[in-house]
């Protein structure tokens, strides 16, 4: 792997344009016990709140800066707008279903309280249920698959009242193990240095960073650190490291008048150029276009 951190293939990253486009025409997203021998996620974002259930197998899941070990029956609560990937191990199948819903579709006066649960800390956000609660879930889960695959005429009605039961489930649930002092899921099984890796990569990706340096920080053999990261997460350091600055960069074009080229440099990025590429690689649009389409859906 060459030293420069820069100038390296542009990986496909990019908001999730299928999850954001189905958000159009209902406000609940759905997939159901989809089983993969070899599935493989994209860092990616979308529109809208996700309830990831990792029904079978084993492996990580990515929330920004975050790393989440997967065991069956494991949730995983998911922000708006937030990077994430599942890695699941390839030694064996893997089963999921996966919730994703826009705020408008709760009611106004418990919407608040039932969103937040993806406002907690990112320690609060890996979940694993009891026998009696995991078995609730089953039951809402089939209930909501029922309505959405019905196109009845009372649909969002009633998908409305089983997404918001399935939502107070979970709010109980955290709220119950705070008060009794218990810890989230075991994350034990992370080896430090990756975890060690991302962090870094994480608090430093504005600077010129090199993986000769990120491995000297970790006193980790460049190779060797290079190899443990992509066996563990699925995906490169340099491919963690472009993400990264992209989803920081949509930060800034969101919520800043920044000149884009002062945005890109704040980044880590020394080539206009190569932001402009790396971004519209990412999101689909160029920095401009995605700036002007934020700010006319903030009003």
């Amino acid at each position: 792997m060459v030293k420069s951190m820069q100038a390296q293939a542009v990986p496909i990253r990019r908001t999730d344009e299928f999850v954001n486009n189905q958000l159009q025409d209902l406000p609940l997203s759905m997939k159901y016990k989809e089983t993969e021998m070899h599935f493989y996620m994209d860092f990616h974002s979308h529109q809208g709140y996700e309830i990831y259930f990792f029904e079978e197998g084993s492996g990580y899941f990515l929330i920004e800066d975050q790393i989440y070990p997967l065991e069956g029956k494991d949730l995983i609560l998911i922000s708006q707008n937030e990077s994430h990937k599942s890695s699941p191990k390839l030694d064996g199948p893997s089963t999921r279903s996966v919730l994703h819903f826009l705020p408008e579709l709760l009611d106004e006066p418990s919407r608040d309280a039932l969103l937040e649960i993806f406002r907690h800390g990112l320690d609060r956000r890996h979940l694993r249920l009891d026998a009696e609660q995991l078995n609730r879930y089953y039951y809402l889960l089939d209930r909501l698959h029922e309505e959405y695959t019905a196109r009845s005429g009372d649909q969002i009605m009633a998908i409305r009242i089983y997404m918001s039961e399935l939502l107070l489930l979970l709010r109980r649930y955290i709220q119950n193990e705070s008060a009794h002092g218990k810890e989230p899921a075991d994350r034990r099984s992370i080896n430090p240095k990756v975890e060690q890796a991302v962090k870094y990569i994480s608090n430093h990706y504005a600077e010129q960073l090199t993986l000769e340096k990120i491995a000297q920080e970790l006193y980790l053999n460049q190779y060797y650190l290079c190899h443990l990261f992509k066996k563990t997460l699925g995906i490169t350091i340099t491919d963690f490291l472009l993400q990264t600055r992209i989803h920081n960069a949509k930060r800034m074009l969101m919520h800043t008048n920044m000149p884009i080229s002062e945005v890109a440099e704040s980044v880590g990025f020394n080539s206009f150029s190569y932001f402009g590429q790396t971004f519209k690689t990412f999101t689909g649009a160029t920095p401009r276009s995605f700036r002007k389409s934020a700010q006319r859906a903030g009003g």
